[in-house]
């Protein structure tokens, strides 16, 4: 501690963190007759740093508070080891880098996130809250992606926990302002939504360098208020070569004439890539309109990695993009819950990526459609990069 910051380590059982102990710790603090001063300033500026969520399990935590009691920076003791590997720095290094990270004003720990070409990813853990009903409850993650100055694509790969209370990731512009009331925000980049124990991803590519917010929030499904855990890994992959949005059409206009019907894709050792280029329909809200790609991969016995980068065209539509099983009979309303993995929310003039793992060769079916806060029957143009990489 001295006129610049304080540091400190507290066991979280202190902060009454963890339910278990809370019970033996005030009996111990009567018994002892010590009191806990929960107005005190330093111990407030402690507890607002369960707004930024502690990682089930992690007993102790490092703060970096500031003379004014501001919160700067914290650490948890259980992703020590993996923060100093990531960085490859020794615990001394990293420790420095930390607290002079938190002098500059980059809050690490607090759900704010710098990626570099040296250090292009990183993990957060943090918590979700059901919010009430008629507003929203944010958990926000402020990624930085101003090194990668050509752009590049941005990939979130998300955990959520085996607590009770499904959510929603939302990709924003960091200028975006977050609605507080109920009701999914139409501003968003692009978003997914996943219950307990699901694994998610968001993959969104971008021009140049810039801030996003990771907006993370619970859904309205359950009557009483939950409280559960993600984890998300945020990386990028840096742009080699000029963004493909410059070749994309233009408008609808600018397109081949196609019908909404389903197109056939085979794929082999031979041709182990295809690309197509067709148009999507906003279905209205609640109802489901694909425009249906087949995907043969069939060819490959061993399994693969089915891959199909998404880019959106310019009208003013954005896209949601769901892959199947080849057997699925795809849902004309509601929720696609027999996807085996989504994109939804592409907004117009971007980009996203579809990642499946199988076991052994298959078909699938890939069905495209409008969101459900276009205009109905209103169309958009996108293409489609569909390669499989073979195990």
């Amino acid at each position: 501690m001295n006129e610049n910051f304080i540091n400190t380590w507290v066991p979280n059982s202190e902060l009454g963190r963890i339910q278990s102990l809370r019970e033996p710790i005030a009996k111990r603090r009567e018994r002892e007759g010590k009191t806990f001063d929960t107005s005190n300033p330093l111990v407030q500026a402690m507890i607002k740093g369960e707004k930024t969520g502690s990682k089930k399990g992690s007993p102790v935590d490092c703060f970096v508070i500031s003379p004014d009691f501001e919160l700067m920076g914290r650490q948890m003791v259980n992703e020590l080891r993996e923060d100093c590997e990531r960085r490859g720095l020794s615990r001394r290094e990293y420790y420095l880098t930390f607290l002079k990270e938190a002098l500059e004003g980059k809050e690490p720990g607090l759900g704010n996130i710098v990626l570099t070409r040296e250090h292009p990813w990183q993990a957060v853990s943090d918590l979700f809250r059901t919010p009430k009903a008629g507003h929203q409850d944010w958990t926000v993650v402020t990624i930085d992606t101003t090194a990668f100055e050509k752009g590049g694509t941005l990939t979130i790969d998300i955990e959520i926990g085996r607590e009770e209370g499904e959510a929603a990731f939302y990709l924003f512009d960091d200028d975006t302002e977050l609605s507080t009331t109920e009701g999914a925000p139409k501003d968003m980049l692009t978003w997914v939504w996943g219950e307990p124990d699901d694994t998610r991803q968001i993959t969104h590519r971008f021009d140049r360098g810039q801030l996003f917010k990771l907006g993370v929030t619970g859904a309205w499904v359950k009557e009483e208020p939950c409280i559960n855990a993600f984890r998300t890994k945020i990386s990028v992959t840096e742009n080699e070569k000029e963004p493909l949005e410059e070749k994309r059409p233009e408008s609808n206009e600018d397109i081949p004439n196609v019908p909404l019907s389903a197109l056939n894709v085979l794929l082999d050792s031979g041709q182990s890539s295809r690309e197509i280029l067709n148009v999507f329909r906003a279905p209205g809200e609640g109802y489901q309109d694909y425009t249906v790609v087949n995907i043969d991969a069939t060819a490959f016995e061993g399994g693969g990695t089915l891959i199909i980068d998404v880019h959106v065209g310019s009208a003013d539509i954005s896209g949601s993009f769901d892959l199947f099983g080849g057997d699925t009979e795809l849902p004309t309303e509601g929720y696609p819950n027999a996807a085996l993995t989504s994109m939804w929310g592409v907004r117009p003039n971007q980009a996203g990526q579809i990642r499946h793992l199988f076991a052994r060769g298959k078909v699938f079916k890939f069905g495209a459609t409008g969101d459900w806060y276009g205009e109905k029957g209103r169309t958009n143009a996108f293409r489609a990069r569909i390669s499989v990489e073979a195990h």
